[in-house]
């Protein structure tokens, strides 16, 4: 089902992550409550904090489908791989969720918990700050940027790298099996043996790996093409 779900996107164009979006939600009830919260806390209005308490809820609800969707991202790009951002990740949303729980049973008594209420309503705003950053980290992290004489082309090529490679294998490493580094892996050898492992990725012994496969609806030929020179003419030397 799950696997039908992003074979559909792809026909239709869409191969982005479908978490993302969604985080919107949680993120921005969040934000709200903050503010509003302390602005109803700086001039006494009663009817702003209960605008907040009714952004609380909407962030837990939200909070619900944006972790599945997180999940299910999480399965289909990364193999469900126990990356350190994903278990950040996983972390601060639990953490999330029990903050947002804590700030609606306080948020009940409003006239005698304003302050608990605002302290739990920062800690929420500071922990969505912190999914967001770990949410680049998994992207983005460790990066860097490329010395100025590379060519365009590998500029491309290293964008390709970092939206589908780069949570797991940051800077040609490898996050899950650290003495199995991508740079040197023998899928290297030559293009065409580097397509046939991440259409189907095996173990020398023909067992399944935690790797997943990139079908070419996800991944076409010729962005694996670009992957695999990037690995090769940038990765390699550093």
């Amino acid at each position: 089902m799950m696997e039908f779900l992003y074979q559909t996107l792809a026909k239709i164009g869409y191969t982005h992550p479908i978490h993302p979006p969604v985080t919107h939600i949680p993120v921005g009830m969040v934000i709200g409550a903050f503010l509003f919260a302390l602005v109803a806390w700086l001039v006494r209005h009663e009817r702003l904090a209960v605008t907040a308490r009714h952004c609380v809820l909407l962030g837990l609800m939200g909070l619900f489908p944006t972790a599945l969707l997180g999940y299910m991202d999480w399965q289909h790009r990364y193999g469900g791989a126990w990356s350190f951002p994903i278990k950040m990740k996983i972390g601060l949303a639990v953490l999330l969720m029990v903050l947002l729980i804590v700030a609606l049973i306080l948020g009940r008594n409003l006239k005698e918990n304003s302050i608990r209420v605002l302290v739990v309503y920062g800690l929420c705003l500071l922990n969505a700050t912190a999914l967001g950053y770990f949410g680049g980290e998994l992207i983005y992290g460790g990066s860097g940027p490329l010395p100025a004489a590379e060519t365009e082309e590998i500029q491309v090529s290293a964008e390709q790298f970092n939206k589908s490679c780069r949570a797991c294998h940051p800077g040609g490493g490898n996050s899950i099996k650290a003495n199995f580094p991508l740079r040197s892996a023998p899928q290297l050898a030559d293009f065409n043996t580097f397509l046939a492992y991440i259409r189907n990725p095996k173990a020398r012994d023909g067992s399944q790996t935690i790797m997943p496969a990139f079908p070419v609806e996800q991944l076409s030929d010729i962005q694996a093409r670009e992957i695999y020179q990037y690995v090769i003419q940038v990765l390699r030397k550093r």
